[in-house]
């Protein structure tokens, strides 16, 4: 190494470990995980102002360092770096108007949403529930994490309570919403909170549980119920507006026009994402119209669906027999694994049900990464919704959310030994939900779709997600009301009007622009995989693109795109 190169390095290093020391120490961290926690996130604005110091100093010295200097490994960190700052930095000014409980960069309009205080106390209730009790001291220390508990959801109030200050309120609809979810947090916090006879032996369990129901009575309870009356209170009331969308807020389209940076990592504005949007929507109907001429129904879209909706081979309800069509799709595409990844996961995978509590406001649900006491990753999927609808597309959930979808990635780049800490836990939106879309688009490629109503199931889930191009950047930047929204995904989503009504304001009151992640993502993956097989010819496999995409983890697409293209350039040489 020359000087210049050490002092590069050495530069890059500081600049990684700030980032990666800050990540680490997150209470909901990957890392965080089996250790014993003492506190919970802290939500606050002294918070947000610390971390965003933080970035600015990490991107200070990102912006003295010369990049050419570096190997390309240790490039490709510091960008993870750079873009995990940056995103940090942006926290102070933006408080009042976004915030990312989460840490992963979801920026959230107001606490009491699905997606960001209902989605940030499901992952707490982690935190409860895998809980070691081991150490003497361990039951002193669990009773101080529900007090913490307490801290954190008062935070949440306190910025909802701080918004209105500011004349930022939950718009009308989103508020009629929010309520049912705090019951529904507030009725669960017992069972969330309480510890189970089998994590304690003896004696030390009754007098835990008298301690921990003493919080719950006079700290807990009343807390929540602080939070439902301040959304009741007639002046909160009387100014929440009717409009939905972050560009109705004071600086709001500005900051959306960031968000789909941060969201997409691709330079596009809000027009130009909408346009996508409707083009892809055309050619999508386009093809569902000449698949039900292939199998010879006379009928329209919206006919086919409704003898889908009366198919009863298409239809199930409860968990057992939920999960049974999921474990369908599973076992269909094991075989075809090994051909097509060398680069897979060792954990296992599998699904569960959502708690009721979130079910009214999540339409599909998440998957949970394995993590010590939860050995497999999980899709935890909302079993009502899945109920009233045919499930022809649960192939495509299962591929999207599992494998060779979000478990291939999170796994395999958590399991590597080679990346670095902060590259075995880096996120990014449309890194990550494009991949899952292309895996799900790639299941269909190799024949999972075996039955035209799942080819048809699949083109539906393509659908839905290219809605939130148009109604995403509608809602919220380019004039739309909410029923217009609406109206739109009614005609070209496919959903039923309850799984509409939350997805329209997941998109304009909850976590504005990550929608857009999801086909952007996918389009830039599929667009890369067919410059790869241009330039490698003969010699290209889709196994050395699935390998160059995974193993480096998580990384912004122009990123990606430079890293594919040297990617490229070896396989040429070898």
């Amino acid at each position: 190494m020359t000087h210049r190169t050490e002092e590069m390095f050495g530069l890059s290093q500081r600049a990684i470990e700030l980032v990666w020391s800050e990540m680490a120490a997150f209470p909901l961290s990957p890392v965080a995980a089996g250790r014993t926690v003492d506190r919970l996130p802290d939500v606050g604005l002294a918070n947000a102002a610390r971390r965003s110091a933080l970035g600015r100093q990490v991107l200070d010295i990102i912006n003295r360092i010369d990049a050419r200097a570096l190997p390309r490994d240790q490039w490709l960190t510091l960008e993870v770096a750079r873009w995990t700052a940056a995103r940090w930095a942006r926290e102070e000014e933006w408080y009042w108007l976004l915030f990312d409980p989460s840490g992963k960069g979801f920026f959230a309009m107001f606490a009491p949403t699905a997606y960001a205080g209902g989605y940030l106390l499901g992952l707490v209730a982690g935190i409860f529930r895998s809980f070691v009790f081991a150490e003497p001291g361990d039951g002193d220390r669990y009773v101080g994490l529900v007090r913490d508990y307490v801290r954190l959801v008062r935070q949440l109030v306190d910025r909802t309570a701080g918004q209105a200050e500011r004349g930022i309120y939950l718009p009308e609809p989103q508020r009629r919403q929010s309520l049912p979810l705090l019951r529904g947090l507030s009725e669960a916090a017992p069972a969330t909170l309480l510890p189970n006879a089998v994590r304690i032996a003896g004696p030390a369990f009754e007098e835990i549980s008298e301690r921990v129901k003493s919080v719950i009575v006079e700290e807990v309870v009343p807390v929540f119920a602080a939070f439902i009356a301040l959304l009741e209170d007639p002046t909160y009331v009387a100014s929440c507006p009717t409009n939905v969308g972050l560009g109705q807020y004071p600086g709001g389209r500005e900051a959306y026009a960031d968000l789909i940076r941060i969201n997409t990592t691709l330079d596009l504005d809000a027009a130009q994402v909408h346009a996508l949007g409707r083009d892809r929507i055309t050619a999508i109907r386009a093809e569902m119209t000449a698949l039900l001429a292939e199998i010879g129904f006379a009928g329209s879209i919206d006919n086919y669906l409704e003898q889908l909706m009366s198919d009863p081979t298409w239809r199930a309800s409860g968990d057992a027999e939920i999960k049974a069509v999921f474990q369908r799709y599973i076992d269909r595409i094991e075989p075809h694994l090994e051909d097509n990844f060398t680069f897979r996961p060792k954990a296992g995978y599998g699904v569960a049900p959502l708690p009721a509590a979130l079910s009214e406001g999540m339409t599909y649900g998440y998957y949970a990464a394995p993590k010590p006491g939860q050995a497999d990753g999980l899709y935890v999927y909302n079993g009502a919704n899945l109920a009233k609808k045919p499930v022809n597309g649960v192939g495509a959930l299962t591929y999207h959310e599992l494998v060779p979808g979000h478990h291939f990635h999170f796994s395999t780049q958590s399991e590597s030994e080679r990346l670095h800490p902060l590259r075995q836990h880096s996120f990014f939106n449309a890194y990550n939900e494009g991949w899952a879309e292309y895996a799900a688009t790639f299941a269909g490629e190799i024949g999972m779709y075996q039955e035209p109503e799942e080819r048809f199931g699949r083109l539906v889930s393509d659908a839905f997600l290219t809605c939130r191009l148009v109604v995403d950047t509608g809602l919220n930047v380019l004039g739309w009301g909410l029923e217009q929204g609406r109206a739109y995904m009614r005609d070209h989503g496919f959903l039923p009007d309850g799984e509409i009504q939350s997805e329209t304001l997941r998109y304009s009151c909850d976590i504005p622009g990550q929608a857009l992640g999801y086909k952007l993502g996918d389009t830039f993956l599929l667009e890369a995989r067919e410059r790869m097989r241009a330039a490698l010819g003969e010699h290209f496999h889709v196994r050395k693109f699935h390998d160059a995409v995974l193993e480096p983890g998580a990384l912004p697409l122009p990123i990606l795109e430079l890293h594919l293209n040297a990617e490229i350039e070896r396989l040429q040489r070898t």
